[in-house]
């Protein structure tokens, strides 16, 4: 068999060329390789195999999931050779993990520059980012989570210059600087676990990726709001520019929606309460049961958007909230939850200040992304493709800030990556 070489990169933030995601999702694992150039992400090949036990209420188990990696990975990588001119093999992977294992941990830095005639330079943002990273440790130690959780990655939500909001200050003059970012935490073990799984898959795991975080990339509006519904958990956030500022957590998802809408009709499984919505939707039950149903499900919608409220008030630092809305139904088992979000009870739950916007997610609003395999189209891949558009953007010649940061979380241990690694 042949043998395909893996160069060892001493810096792993140098500028690459291809780079492996791998997205853990309730029941399976997706892999995809891809080719990164200038801020796009092509696609040259995807596969996805079953992996029992993601979630929250499960350990990791690592001899299952590199099984199952293993097998998604190879899939991918031999597709590579159908997609391009060679079978391609990156060194560096990362890994998308559910976002009910993680924690999210806002904070907010500021100081006098004491030259203020001077340009900001990149050195002095990046001290300024080690303070912010720094000050996340901290608090993450005063709050008890220091030797059960770990940071894994975060994002720079907001620059201001002397009051002003700006994308990138480098390069500008001012007296004050103050950066708002946001941290994501995971268990120690969920890490661990990865680590193991991507040495023996003789990969360098450069980064670990919430859910939500990687959904919320492709989002360019300065603000919106992010509602993603899961089956046994919801959660909103703020988005700034792709980037998350805050999140609101709320543990009713579309399984408990379901469940609630129809307990009155005592059914068993939850293949029969999938069957009486089918039959809800298409129009053919009975009138009085139809009624029935339909009062239960808008006070279950009712409930979730309450307790969605309820959380962002808790979290959310702001007196208005932003009347866009992207949502996404990830087990797309609920499709009146989007509705629900468009009638005045939604819009008075929160001070929107006018009617929201309700837009969907879809793969097709996924910018700087291209698919040579023809087989991450649909609401499945959305979670893969918004990854690949997240990475795209870390890897851009033109966002230096975000590989600074990434840099400097040194949540992993001193990787190796094989000298060579055996074709598959």
């Amino acid at each position: 068999m042949v043998l395909l070489s893996r160069t060892s990169k001493a810096d792993p933030m140098a500028e690459m060329r291809h780079h492996t995601i791998m997205t853990w999702e309730h029941g399976h694992v997706r892999a995809a390789v891809l080719q990164l150039n200038e801020g796009t992400a092509e696609i040259m090949g995807v596969a996805a195999a079953p992996v029992h036990g993601i979630g929250s209420t499960n350990l990791p188990d690592v001899d299952r999931w590199y099984a199952g990696s293993e097998r998604a990975l190879t899939q991918a990588e031999e597709m590579t050779a159908h997609s391009g001119s060679r079978k391609i093999v990156p060194d560096y992977v990362t890994m998308c993990i559910p976002s009910e294992v993680t924690r999210d941990l806002p904070i907010t830095v500021s100081q006098r520059r004491r030259n203020a005639k001077r340009p900001i330079s990149l050195e002095e943002i990046a001290s300024f980012l080690r303070r912010g990273y720094r000050t996340a440790q901290d608090r993450a130690q005063d709050q008890g989570y220091g030797a059960s959780e770990d940071i894994v990655c975060g994002c720079v939500t907001r620059f201001t210059v002397d009051g002003q909001s700006v994308l990138d200050p480098v390069g500008l003059y001012g007296e004050a600087i103050e950066v708002q970012l946001c941290f994501f935490l995971a268990p120690v073990i969920w890490i661990r676990a990865l680590e193991a799984v991507a040495g023996r898959l003789e990969l360098a795991l450069s980064s670990i990726v919430p859910h939500h975080m990687a959904y919320a990339a492709p989002l360019g509006e300065p603000e919106a709001l992010m509602i993603l519904l899961d089956e046994e958990h919801s959660l909103m956030a703020l988005v700034c520019n792709g980037r998350i500022a805050w999140t609101a957590r709320a543990p009713v998802g579309a399984e408990k929606i379901l469940q609630g809408a129809t307990e009155d009709f005592n059914l068993s499984s939850p293949q029969h309460i999938t069957l009486l919505m089918r039959a809800y939707r298409a129009g053919q039950l009975r009138e009085d049961f139809e009624e029935t149903l339909a009062r239960a499900f808008w006070r279950e919608l009712r409930q979730w958007m309450t307790a969605l409220a309820e959380q962002a008030r808790q979290v959310a630092p702001v007196q208005h909230f932003p009347p866009r809305l992207f949502f996404f139904d990830i087990p797309r088992a609920v499709p009146e939850a989007r509705l629900s979000l468009e009638t005045p009870f939604w819009e008075r739950c929160l001070p929107f200040g006018r009617c929201p916007e309700v837009l969907e997610m879809e793969t097709s609003n996924v910018r700087n992304v291209l698919d040579w395999t023809s087989r991450a189209g649909g609401p499945a891949f959305l979670l893969l493709r918004s990854a690949a558009h997240h990475i795209a953007r870390v890897y851009a010649p033109n966002h230096t800030l975000d590989r600074l940061l990434i840099e400097m979380i040194h949540w992993r241990r001193a990787a190796s990556i094989h000298p060579s690694r055996r074709a598959r």
